[in-house]
């Protein structure tokens, strides 16, 4: 799956299903390839903000896992309910 283009100071969001691993969209419903990537990722203007972001999701719902990628489309940063996965 692709991820938006985003700028060098920016960061993308994602995330899925915790037991299964299926990519959601930000409304929680899975996604199906050929959707826009737009309805998955939430972009940020630095990882701090992503990271929070990460974190209070986990806390309305900890069956989502939650991954952060660069503008280099490196994921940096994953996380889940047993918290940061390296």
């Amino acid at each position: 799956m692709d991820i938006p283009k985003i700028k060098k100071n920016q960061f993308a969001v994602g995330q899925a299903e915790y037991t299964t691993g299926i990519i959601l969209k930000k409304n929680n419903q899975y996604y199906n390839s050929g959707e826009d990537v737009l309805e998955v990722y939430s972009i940020f203007e630095n990882l701090d903000l992503a990271k929070e972001f990460t974190k209070q999701g986990i806390s309305q719902n900890p069956n989502i896992e939650y991954f952060i990628f660069n503008h280099k489309s490196e994921t940096v940063y994953m996380v889940d309910q047993k918290g940061e996965r390296k």
